[in-house]
C-alpha cells in the first residue's frame, strides 16, 4: 500500500477520534479504542503489501501488536515500501544498457559465440549461468579488458588510494556509505583540496544515515570553500528523506579519471586502518580495479549522484578506451537495492552455493540469510559441497550477532562449517566457488544488504584470484574458533531464549 493510502486512513481515523469525543465517554477509552484502530490499520497495510517476504512480514505484525504505538512509528520510518515510489531517479540497469551497451558490442557478441561454444565444460557452463543471470537481472556487461588488486589490509588499500587521488589529472569520484572527519579523512581531504585546487573535478557522495554526525561542519565548510561538490544521499537534513531513513547506501566506490576504480567493504575512516579504539585490528577486503570494469562502476557513481539530488552527469571523457592488458580477466558489476528490480546479488549466492561442485568459502560479518539462502546451504552441504562460513567473533552490534545464533545449529546438522573470527573484527565480505568464481563487495550476508541496501559487488570469474581468496581464507582460520554443537549445546537457557526473540524481528533489523 503507498504512503498515499496510509495517510488517508490516518485520516479517517482523526475523523473517527473527532465522532467518538461527542459522546459521554472517558479519556482512557477513547485512547484505548484509537490505539486499537491504528493498529488494526497498520497490520492492514503490512498484509498487502505484497513486496514483503512473509518473515517480514511476520515481523512487523509482532512488532506493531506487542509494542503497539512504538511499533507503528517504527513502521513508518523503516518499514513501508517505497520502492514504488521514486527513490532513486534512475535506474543501475538503465544506463548499463542505455550508455555503455553501444561501446561493448563487438564485444558483447565475441562473449555470446565462446559461450556457445564451450557447452559440454562443467565450469565453464557454472559461470555462463552466473553470467547470464547479472546480464539479464542488471543489464550488468561481462567485460573482459580488466587488471585487479586485492587488499586485505587497509593501510596497504589507503597507501594506494591516497597515492592514486595525488595522481589524478580530470576528476575524482568517491561513494562511501560511512565517512569520518578523522585522521584518515583529514589525510584525504586535504589532498582533494589540493586536486580541486588545480582542477580536478572532484565529487563526493556520504550516505545520509552512515555519515550523519561523522562529519563536522568544519570539515564540510573546507570541501564547500575550495569547490569540491558534495551531497548526502538521502539527505536526513530533508523531512521526506526522514521517511526514507531504512532505506541505505551502503555503497563504497572510487573513480579516479574515468581509469582506475576501488570498491570493497573498506569505508573513509582511520578503524579500517588501525580498528579505532574498539577494535584491537580490522580485517576487510577491497579491490583496486582498472579496465573496462571502471565504466561500470563511473556509471554508477553518476546514477546515485543525481539521485542524490544533482544534475545528470553524463560525458563521455568520463568514459575512456582502454587498451587491452596483458592479463584479462573477466568480471562483472553487480548491483542491488531498492534501484534495482531483481535482488540481483542474493540470487548470485544462491546460484553460486547451488551450482558448487566441490566448496564453497564465504566471509560475511553479519548473517542473517533468508529462507532461500539458508536452504541452499543446507542443501548443498548435504549434497557433499563443503560449505564454509566466517563471520565476526568481535562484534560491533549484539543484536544481529546473537540472531545469527539461531541459524547455527541447523547448517551445523547439515555439513557447514562456522567459524567465528576474534582477533579483531571481521567486515570482510566475499565469496568464492569450486577457486573459480569470486564476488567481493559490499553486501553482507543478510536480509538487510539483499532486499534494502544499495549495494555494489565485483564478480570475478578468474581461478588465480579466486585462489588467492581462498589462501586469505586459509590465514584467516588461524584467528578464528569453530562453531559446533556441542559448544551451541552449552548455552544458557537465557542467551537461548534471548537470540530466539531477536530472531523474530531478524528480517526487519
Amino acid at each position: 500500500m503507498k504512503i498515499t493510502d496510509f495517510i488517508f486512513l490516518v485520516n479517517r481515523s482523526v475523523f473517527s477520534f473527532i465522532v467518538i469525543i461527542m459522546f459521554p465517554v472517558n479519556i482512557f477509552e477513547i485512547v484505548t479504542l484509537i490505539s486499537i484502530l491504528i493498529t488494526v490499520m497498520t497490520a492492514i497495510i503490512i498484509l498487502l503489501d505484497e513486496s514483503k517476504t512473509s518473515e517480514s512480514t511476520i515481523s512487523w505484525l509482532l512488532m506493531i501488536f506487542i509494542f503497539q504505538w512504538i511499533g507503528v512509528i517504527f513502521y513508518i520510518l523503516l518499514g513501508i515500501n517505497w520502492k514504488k515510489g521514486k527513490i532513486v531517479q534512475q535506474k543501475p540497469e538503465d544506463i548499463f544498457g542505455k550508455y555503455l551497451s553501444t561501446a561493448l558490442k563487438r564485444q558483447g557478441e565475441y562473449i555470446k559465440s565462446s559461450l556457445e561454444n564451450n557447452n559440454n565444460d562443467e565450469q565453464y557452463n557454472d559461470k555462463v549461468k552466473a553470467i547470464r543471470l547479472l546480464m539479464n537481472g542488471n543489464n550488468s556487461i561481462l567485460t573482459l579488458n580488466n587488471r585487479l588488486k586485492l587488499y586485505f589490509d587497509g593501510k596497504e588499500a589507503f597507501d594506494d588510494l591516497i597515492n592514486d587521488l595525488e595522481r589524478a589529472q580530470d576528476s575524482i569520484h568517491m561513494e562511501f556509505f560511512i565517512w569520518r572527519s578523522d585522521e584518515l579523512g583529514e589525510k584525504i581531504k586535504e589532498i582533494l583540496i589540493k586536486k580541486a585546487i588545480e582542477g580536478v573535478d572532484v565529487k563526493l557522495i556520504f550516505d545520509g544515515l552512515g555519515s550523519f554526525g561523522k562529519i563536522s561542519f568544519k570539515y564540510r565548510r573546507d570541501l564547500k570553500e575550495n569547490g569540491i561538490q558534495f551531497k548526502y544521499f538521502l539527505d536526513l537534513n530533508s523531512a521526506v528523506s526522514r521517511l526514507k531513513i531504512n532505506y541505505r547506501n551502503h555503497r563504497k566506490v572510487v573513480i579516479i579519471d574515468g581509469r582506475k576504480g576501488y570498491t570493497g567493504g573498506m569505508n573513509v575512516g582511520q578503524e579500517y586502518i588501525d580498528g579505532g579504539s574498539r577494535f584491537h585490528s580490522w580485517r576487510d577486503t577491497a579491490l583496486r580495479l582498472t579496465g573496462d570494469s571502471v565504466m561500470l562502476l563511473q556509471a554508477l557513481f553518476l546514477i546515485d549522484w543525481k539521485s542524490s539530488g544533482n544534475e545528470q552527469v553524463l560525458d563521455d571523457k568520463l568514459f575512456p578506451a582502454f587498451h587491452p592488458a596483458d592479463v584479462q580477466i573477466p568480471m562483472q558489476i553487480a548491483v542491488s537495492g531498492p534501484d534495482s528490480r531483481w535482488s540481483s546479488i542474493e540470487q548470485l549466492y544462491f546460484l553460486l552455493i547451488t551450482n558448487a561442485n566441490e566448496e564453497v568459502w564465504i566471509q560475511s560479518p553479519y548473517f542473517i540469510p533468508s529462507d532461500g539462502i539458508l536452504k541452499a546451504m543446507q542443501a548443498s552441504a548435504l549434497s557433499g559441497v563443503k560449505i564454509n562460513l566466517m563471520m565476526t567473533g568481535v562484534p560491533d552490534k549484539m543484536p544481529p550477532y546473537w540472531a545469527a545464533q539461531t541459524y547455527f545449529k541447523t547448517l551445523l546438522e547439515s555439513g557447514v562449517r562456522i567459524f567465528k573470527y576474534r582477533r579483531g573484527f571481521l567486515h570482510s565480505k566475499y565469496m568464492v566457488a569450486d577457486r573459480e568464481i569470486a564476488t567481493v563487495g559490499t553486501c553482507n550476508m543478510d536480509i538487510r544488504s539483499f532486499h534494502i541496501n544499495f549495494e555494489v559487488n565485483t564478480v570475478i570469474y578468474d581461478h588465480l584470484t579466486s585462489s588467492e581468496l581462498v589462501d586469505q581464507f586459509t590465514r584467516d582460520l588461524q584467528s578464528c574458533s569453530e562453531v559446533t554443537l556441542s559448544k551451541l549445546q552449552k548455552q544458557s537457557l537465557f542467551a537461548r531464549t534471548r537470540n530466539s526473540i531477536l530472531k523474530i524481528f531478524s528480517p526487519i533489523m
